[in-house]
């Protein structure tokens, strides 16, 4: 049976650090122990599902700056690191200026954790939309490629090319392909909370929609996903400047991020394994 090549990516971040720090916390600090037990746990999904063939993890730069030795062993282990903002921030809540320089922090902390420079980028929360061109202008003074986008669109539809050209630059564009589900207005990403929380057929199907649409395959995962004992938890305590329902909430929601689902991680996996082929990391792709 023929298989439809797709790769694989690992948005790398701290749960912990990123949320603690959008709920007001200045300096939150960084759980090294969760992200290198996540990272043992995707080792051995490259080794026995992906026929040991490397993959992507888009790193924040301040977790580059915090954990350098995890990152450097990524690279030593053969895969590659992809830059994901510094913080785990929306672009739009900053000026045109001080994306390029938490870009230009990010790649810093990166080449200096791990002795290579990012070649691709991946915006926190997908958080790039079609007519926030300044961004994939600066994205293209520093990156290869750009996997940011979200579409519901066939390539030959929006960008028939498949890469934004400027004046002095080009930026390959690799789209997360979103399908809608028949008859509603809900649609379903490759990853994430949609691998985890929905029968695996769903993932595969959306896998082949993508496919048929001309776009590349792709299937993103993030640290927590593959953990199960509440690693990344943050007590109920440090939901600060927040009313107690709101509180309540935040705190309850992190369920669905660290339990729900994660324990299927791995079986889910492997029957994407048996229909599609997992072809190395993001950077090989751009090569061809």
């Amino acid at each position: 049976m023929h298989k439809i090549p797709f790769y694989f990516s690992v948005d790398f971040e701290d749960f912990y650090h990123d949320k603690k720090r959008q709920l007001g916390h200045s300096n939150p600090e960084t759980l090294e122990k969760p992200l290198w037990k996540s990272y043992e746990k995707i080792k051995k999904i490259c080794q026995n599902i992906f026929s040991n063939k490397k993959i992507t993890f888009f790193s924040t730069g301040i977790l580059a700056k915090k954990v350098p030795d995890l990152l450097s062993e990524i690279v030593k282990d053969g895969h590659e690191v992809g830059c994901h903002y510094y913080y785990h921030d929306s672009i739009h809540s900053t000026t045109r200026e001080n994306f390029s320089k938490n870009l230009d922090l990010a790649i810093e902390s990166i080449e200096k954790a791990t002795g290579t420079i990012p070649k691709g980028f991946r915006a926190p929360n997908f958080d790039i939309k079609p007519n926030d061109t300044w961004a994939f202008e600066e994205l293209s003074k520093r990156f290869d490629y750009d996997s940011s986008y979200i579409t519901n669109q066939p390539l030959n539809k929006i960008l028939p090319s498949g890469k934004f050209e400027f004046k002095n630059n080009t930026l390959r564009e690799f789209f997360i392909y979103s399908n809608p589900l028949p008859g509603t207005k809900f649609f379903f990403r490759t990853g994430g909370t949609y691998l985890r929380l929905f029968p695996s057929f769903i993932t595969i199907n959306n896998l082949k929609k993508t496919h048929e649409n001309g776009h590349v395959p792709l299937l993103y995962m993030h640290p927590y996903e593959f953990l199960k004992d509440y690693e990344f938890w943050i007590p109920l305590k440090d939901f600060i400047n927040l009313s107690i329902p709101k509180k309540l909430i935040k705190w309850s929601r992190q369920i669905q991020w660290h339990k729900v689902g994660n324990a299927g991680v791995y079986d889910k996996l492997s029957k994407i394994a048996n229909r599609f082929e997992h072809q190395g990391p993001m950077n090989t792709l751009f090569k061809n």
